[in-house]
Formats: C-alpha cells, structure tokens, sequence
C-alpha cells in the first residue's frame, strides 16, 4: 500500500468522524431542546377589599422528573473506535498491523469519548 493511499484512508476516517460528530451533535441539541418544559403562568388579581378569598381547587402536582439519563457517550467512543481501528489497519503489516489495528482502536475509543460531542443521545 502506498503513502497516498494511507493518506487518503486517514483523512477518510478523519473526514468520517467529523461528519458523524457534528451530525450527532445536531441531533443531541434538538433532543435537548424538545425536552424543555414550557413555561406556565398565571395571575390572579383579588379584589380592594377585607374580603377573606378561599380557593377550593386542589393543587396541581409537577409531573414526575424522569431520572437523569448517562449514556456513558458511548456513540462518541463507538465512532472513534472504529474510525482509530481503521486508520490503525492501514499502518504496518503482519502482526505489527494487527497491534496498530489494536493500538489505533483504543486510541479512538478514548479519544472519541473525549471530542465527540454525543453524550445521552441513547436517552429517549
């Protein structure tokens, strides 16, 4: 294989991470933006008067929080994983790739984790 068509492997994968990235991104921003509760207000004006005002109607209750949502980015550690396994198989050969293929795996996994932005994107 030649330097070229290592290159162009690399900058594929580069290319391939930065769009799913920004994609997920996108995505994570407009889930986050469906879930915000809409505002509520209400106004009651009493009277001028001494009168004594006795409501009636129950209280209404907030609805239950959902409990919060971890994901762990495992989308981001996903995408790196197989985008640093990729890039990694196109460097070496024999068993030297093998550890490449390996090494550049776990290099993106813990990179993904840390520079993809799609934490809670599994949360529905």
């Amino acid at each position: 294989m030649s330097k070229r068509q290592i290159l162009a492997w690399g900058l594929g994968a580069v290319a391939l991470v930065l769009l799913t990235a920004g994609a997920s991104a996108l995505i994570t921003r407009e889930v986050i933006e469906s879930k915000k509760p809409a505002a509520e207000s209400a106004s009651v004006v009493a009277p001028a008067t001494k009168q004594k005002i006795t409501w009636n109607e129950p209280r209404r209750q907030a609805p239950p929080t959902p409990p919060p949502c971890n994901d762990g980015n495992i989308v981001g550690k996903v995408v790196g994983g197989l985008g640093g396994g990729l890039v990694g198989s196109q460097i070496g050969s024999g068993s030297g790739k093998t550890a490449a293929t390996i090494g550049g795996a776990v290099g993106g996994t813990v990179l993904g984790g840390e520079y993809i932005p799609t934490e809670n994107v599994t949360c529905r």
